[in-house]
């Protein structure tokens, strides 16, 4: 998701900004819905005519293409991709962020900090060298926790990959191609799987998809331990996307209305 400025548009002279500048930031271990919940919210926010700006995770223009092109190829040490997507994070953070809020807009963030402290350490990272690397951040007014388990995360991985399979076959049938024959490093597949750097468009092996899990159950286990420690506003990520959606709205008005 690219950053995007709903106050500059054309009907900027018609839109609102709250009391206060807010910073909203949506967490969860991978597949937990963050993305599709931080695109209704925009929609919805909008809709009611206040300012929005979106950030997300791996968006910066100054180091996109190359996390990108790292994780679409050999694995990088755990250190190289904590500095990279710090690196994508303060960018982020003096491009997009802090200029929104001290334009006392709304800012949603499709993943945060708190991404980096939990794949940091589930990659074997020293918790509180990552967190001082991150001390330059702007402070959220609400963190919302999507919860999912690690197991749902591997069934929607599935699902995924089962939906791409289908894609491709039905492509192969209309241009009258096979696409067994395409080629696949198993090795490299499996390396990105253990340091979460796995992209959702590649087919996963059972031996990958194990590893995935894997780190997945890491990265759980951070989440949990920063629910308690960072006050996060917890949702049940197994709810339909419109229950979620009327948790998310219901408590982003209440905080919008600084009501307590």
């Amino acid at each position: 998701m690219a950053e995007k400025d709903y106050g500059s548009d054309n009907h900027k002279n018609a839109m609102l900004r709250p009391e206060h500048p807010k910073l909203i930031v949506l967490e969860g271990i991978d597949l937990s819905g963050r993305t599709t919940q931080v695109e209704l919210l925009q929609d919805w926010l909008v809709a009611q005519r206040y300012h929005v700006t979106t950030t997300a995770w791996r968006t910066s223009a100054l180091v996109s293409d190359i996390l990108t092109r790292a994780r679409s190829g050999p694995s990088l040490q755990p250190l190289t991709y904590s500095l990279l997507f710090c690196a994508d994070h303060m960018d982020r953070t003096q491009q997009v962020i802090r200029p929104a809020l001290e334009r006392g807009e709304i800012v949603l963030a499709d993943r945060y900090t708190y991404t980096a402290f939990a794949r940091d350490a589930a990659r074997g990272l020293d918790r509180a060298w990552v967190r001082n690397l991150y001390l330059f951040s702007a402070q959220p007014d609400i963190v919302f926790y999507l919860h999912i388990s690690p197991e749902e995360a591997v069934k929607r991985r599935m699902a995924l990959q089962q939906q791409r399979e289908n894609s491709l076959k039905a492509a192969s049938k209309k241009n009258g191609k096979d696409t067994k024959g395409e080629k696949h490093d198993a090795r490299h597949e499996k390396e990105r799987s253990k340091t979460g750097t796995l992209m959702l468009s590649t087919p996963l092996s059972r031996e990958a998809l194990e590893s995935f899990r894997g780190f997945e159950v890491k990265m759980y286990s951070e989440y949990q331990q920063m629910q308690k420690e960072f006050g996060f506003y917890v949702i049940e990520g197994n709810q339909s996307i419109d229950s979620i959606q009327t948790a998310l709205r219901r408590t982003i008005t209440r905080l919008l209305l600084d009501i307590g």
